[in-house]
Order: C-alpha cells, then sequence, then structure tokens
C-alpha cells in the first residue's frame, strides 16, 4: 500500500506545481474549461456550447464533473483545473488493481506497477493537463479490470464493470474507448484458459457490455441531438466519430508516426538495465499475453488511423507500466551498472539549460533564457542521488528513478514559470476585452480561448479579412483581435514598438506610431482601413511568438467599402 501511496503523491505533487507555477494552456485548456463555464452560466448539461454555439466535437463527462466541482466550490479555475488530475489518481489505483488480478502472489510486482506508472515520460507530461485522455485512460482501465472478474468468472460482476467503464469512456471521449478495451476482449480465449473453455459465453458477455455502453452512451446523445438543432445533431452522432476513424480531417499523419516517439514516451525504463535483464527471463504467461493484447491491439488500431497525437496513447500507458514492471521484478538483483544510461542522461538533460544560455549559435533554437543556469544543479541532483548505494533492492531504486523522474520534470515546470510560461497567459488580452465595451471580433480560427479567462459570453469569429469587413459594417466601433506571427519577416518592424507597449496602455505618441505603421502596412488585414492600436500582447505558440494586437479601424462605416 505505501508504493501506491508514493505513487499518488508523486502524482499529486507535479499537478500542485503545473497548476501554482503555469497558468490555462490555449488552445486546449482554454477552450474546454470555457466549454465547461458556459455550460455552468447556460445551465444546460445537455448540450455543450462554445463562444456561444452549439459544441459538438467532445462528450460532456469532463464537462459534467468539473460542473460538479463548481457546485461545491463555485466558478473556481483551480478547482476545476484539478478535475482531469484527479482522474489520474484513480489511473494508478486501477493499475495496482489490475496487477493484482493478473499476478496475485508477485507482491513486488503489484507493488512496484503504478509507482513505473505514474513515472512514464508521456503520463508524467500530459497527467496534470485539463484534457480527456486522462479520464478516458480511468474508464478503459476500468473496462479492463471487469473483463478480469468476468474471465475469472464473476460474470455478473465483470461485465457490469466493462459495460459501465465502456459507457463512461464514450461519454468522455466518445467511442474511441473501444480501441483501448475491445483489442483484450476480443482475443480473451488466447489469454484465458477459462474463457477457452467457454467462448460462446464469453463473447455473449461482451455482446452485452457493449449493448450497456451503447445504452449509457444513447441515453445522453439522443436527447442532446434532438435539442440541439439538425447540424449538431448530425457532427455529434456522425460526423465526428466517423471522420476521425475512416479519414481524420485533423492531425492526420504517416501510419509509422507513433514509432519514434515510443521510445522517449517510455523514458526513463526503457533505458533501465534491469528492464531488458528481465526480457529474457520474463515468462510469457496469460497475464502478459493480456498486456500485450492490450498494448498491441491499441498501438495497430491507432497506427492505422489517419489522425495521430501523441496524447492518444495514454490509455494504454498502464498496461506499458505493468509489462515494464513485470520484466524489471524478473530479476534477482540489481546495481549501478542498471543506472548506466538514466544517470548520465539526467544528468546530461541538467546541463541543457547551461548549453543553452552559453552558445550564442544556439539562440534561432528559442531555447535561450527559458531556464536559467542555477536550475542546473537541483536538476542534475535529481541524476547524482540515484547513485546512493541505498538504492541495493529493486523496490528501493525503483522508487528512487521513479521519484527522480518526476521531480526533475516538476522542478523544470515550476523553473520555467518565469519565463515560457507567462507567454500563455491570456489574462491580460482577456481583461481587457471583457472591460472595453465594444464588440469584440478574433480574425481567423477562433476555439474559445478568452471566454472562461476573461468571462466573456461570446466574441465573434471572422475567419477572413472579407468576413472581418462585412462584420465592421455592422459594428463599425468594434475591437478587433489580430494575430501576427513573430517568425514572419513582414512584420519585423512592428516587433520593436509593439513589445514596448506590451500589456500595457500606449502613450499618446506611441498610439499614432503604432497605428500608423499599420495603416501602412500592405499586410496587415484590412490597412485601408486605418487600423488604431487599443491593446498589444505578445502570447506564446509552443517556442514560437505571436504579436497579438486589439484594434479598432478608424475607416470602418456602415456603407459598403468600395473595391
Amino acid at each position: 500500500m505505501r508504493y501506491l501511496l508514493w505513487s499518488v503523491v508523486l502524482a499529486a505533487m507535479l499537478t500542485a506545481v503545473v497548476v501554482i507555477s503555469r497558468p490555462i494552456l490555449p488552445v486546449d485548456e482554454t477552450r474546454y474549461l470555457s466549454v465547461a463555464w458556459e455550460a455552468h452560466q447556460r445551465g444546460d448539461y445537455l448540450v455543450s456550447h462554445l463562444n456561444g454555439e452549439p459544441y459538438s466535437h467532445k462528450p460532456p463527462l469532463l464537462f459534467w464533473l468539473i460542473n460538479v466541482v463548481w457546485s461545491v466550490t463555485g466558478v473556481c479555475e483551480l478547482a476545476g483545473r484539478l478535475v482531469a488530475p484527479a482522474s489520474g489518481l484513480m489511473c494508478l489505483v486501477l493499475t495496482s488493481l489490475i496487477t493484482r488480478r493478473l499476478w496475485p502472489q508477485n507482491l513486488l510486482l503489484i507493488q512496484l506497477a503504478p509507482v513505473v506508472h505514474v513515472s512514464l515520460m508521456l503520463w508524467i507530461v500530459f497527467c496534470p493537463l485539463t484534457m480527456f485522455d486522462t479520464l478516458l485512460t480511468c474508464c478503459s482501465l476500468c473496462s479492463l479490470l471487469g473483463l478480469l472478474y468476468a474471465s475469472e468468472g464473476r460474470t455478473y460482476r465483470g461485465w457490469l464493470l466493462a459495460g459501465l467503464g465502456m459507457g463512461l469512456g464514450i461519454l468522455s471521449k466518445g467511442p474511441v474507448v473501444l480501441v483501448h478495451v475491445l483489442p483484450a476482449a476480443v482475443m480473451a480465449p488466447w489469454w484465458s484458459d477459462t474463457v477457452r473453455s467457454k467462448t460462446s459465453r464469453w463473447y455473449a458477455g461482451l455482446f452485452g457490455a457493449i449493448l450497456l455502453a451503447a445504452g449509457i452512451g444513447l441515453a445522453w446523445a439522443i436527447p442532446s441531438a434532438s435539442a440541439g438543432g439538425a447540424k449538431y445533431s448530425n457532427e455529434l452522432l456522425f460526423g465526428q466519430t466517423a471522420g476521425r476513424m475512416v479519414n481524420s480531417f485533423a492531425h492526420r499523419q504517416p501510419f509509422w508516426w507513433y514509432l519514434p516517439w515510443l521510445p522517449l514516451c517510455l523514458m526513463p525504463w526503457i533505458s533501465f538495465g534491469a528492464v531488458w535483464r528481465g526480457f529474457r527471463l520474463t515468462a510469457f504467461d496469460n497475464g502478459m499475453r493480456f498486456l500485450v493484447c492490450c498494448v498491441g491491439g491499441s498501438l495497430l488500431i491507432l497506427t492505422l488511423v489517419s489522425g495521430k497525437q501523441i496524447y492518444y496513447l495514454l490509455p494504454m500507458f498502464s498496461p506499458c507500466a505493468m509489462i515494464l514492471a513485470r520484466m524489471m521484478t524478473s530479476v534477482d538483483t540489481v546495481s549501478r551498472r542498471d543506472l548506466a544510461f538514466i544517470v548520465p542522461g539526467t544528468i546530461g538533460m541538467a546541463l541543457l539549460p547551461a548549453v543553452f544560455n552559453s552558445v550564442p549559435e544556439l539562440t534561432r533554437t528559442r531555447l535561450t533564457g527559458i531556464l536559467e543556469n542555477s536550475y542546473t544543479i537541483p536538476l542534475g541532483l535529481c541524476g547524482v542521488l540515484l547513485l546512493v548505494p541505498a538504492w541495493k533492492k529493486i523496490s528501493n531504486l525503483v522508487l528512487a528513478v521513479a521519484t527522480s523522474s518526476v521531480v526533475f520534470i516538476a522542478i523544470v515546470v515550476w523553473g520555467v514559470s518565469g519565463s515560457l510560461w507567462d507567454g500563455f497567459d491570456l489574462k491580460p488580452i482577456a481583461r481587457f476585452t471583457a472591460g472595453c465595451s465594444r464588440p469584440v471580433a478574433w480574425l481567423g480560427d477562433y476555439h474559445g480561448q478568452l471566454n472562461f479567462v476573461g468571462e466573456i459570453p461570446s466574441i465573434k469569429e471572422a475567419l477572413n479579412p472579407e468576413a472581418l469587413e462585412q462584420w465592421l459594417q455592422e459594428h463599425p466601433g468594434g475591437a478587433v483581435i489580430v494575430r501576427l506571427s513573430e517568425a514572419n519577416p513582414a512584420w519585423q518592424n512592428l516587433k520593436e514598438p509593439l513589445n514596448a507597449v506590451d500589456r500595457t496602455e500606449p502613450t499618446g505618441k506611441q498610439k499614432q506610431l503604432i497605428s500608423d505603421l499599420l495603416s501602412s502596412h500592405p499586410e496587415f488585414p484590412l490597412a485601408r482601413l486605418n487600423p488604431e492600436i487599443l491593446f498589444t500582447q505578445t502570447i506564446r505558440r509552443g517556442l514560437t511568438l505571436d504579436l497579438t494586437v486589439v484594434v479598432s479601424y478608424r475607416g470602418a462605416t456602415t456603407e459598403p467599402q468600395q473595391q
């Protein structure tokens, strides 16, 4: 129990550092909290809305859970951001329970599986985020636990849990939950001797669990589609699932795209010597077959689907953690040689801030100055302390490596709070927009970045300058938000004057200078309508900076403009 408790403590510590040190990240976290906030404002929990329009891209379970918390705390950013990570803590408990079902006699393995899980690099990065994949992981693990119960003869409890897990998974992120459950369910005769002798009964139970899951999903989807209108109904019931699973309209990547990422996602354990020594010693028993079905089936299906994002792999990383823990616990002893890659790798990563800050040629990487040189010391200690002789037992060494990995990332997250994270903070521009007493439009795709942050009911999305000009004819005094990439050479002459008034009210002279530059710039949208600067903020998009300006157009009128 103390190993599971320590893994929960590590996850909670990392989450606390993340939510305290960095703002809500656009565009995903800002969008999902905006959807939850609009549900709260409208009192409509059946049809989700974003920026005043029905939102069909994601099911509502995460939004519901956030609002359950808000019903107790009131609308609170901190409370809302803790909901998804809380489901991550439950995943660690489920990892321990599944391991216990697979190898009930192997106490060491049961202890170490959640410790390995919490320290996998992919999990460390995405568990603290307000996204759907951690909640989806929790639901898929519930279903996998149900499959194990059913295979042991506890059919009622097993299929009920499997059906509930899949149903809640559908409400979490749609039918994609089946990708992480059905491979193991369909291949059950391969990994269970009991199922092999009762295949017809097994598949009948599986069919019943799928019907239960479908019933849970449809219990929300049908009333929601009916209430949301024809367009929303079509996108909800057909467009999203078909588009993403057959010929994805977003995040399209080649079939091999996941493979180069897997070693990084499995760090640090993929470089732990005991894992590779245990690989030859691990028996390929029914438990390993079950996990191979989970990981191999999910990876194969996700590889064949054209839309790919690295966090799509998150639900299969609990089975990965169990496989890694199984292999490392197959060895009798551990030594410092098992850390031959982890310790130098950790120390090498710790030195990177000093390297980027000291080598002028590396400034084009945009990593210069993000982390101060002083952080090299605590980061380096995360590697050096692994050489302490006390880590002779495998349980102690695994705890030390896991703690080192989580603490290392926590230090990095905290260390960049004054540089990198500050560029993602949308509160200054959101506050200005909310208080400017004008109708507001956003030029380009708008994903609800400012709605929750600024408590703004809606912002007009103008996809192109033509649509913006039409909107300005109806709202000639309106404010327009325009994002200009600093990487584009066309905006180089604007960098210095815009940075001089970043997040501040420009003086009369500065306002006139910038407005004149915008009006005379041939590539600035609708420059002929005399844009006047109202506010500016430099906002990060990854490592790229966007010069984000709020302008009004002095030449906008209610009459159609002459071409």
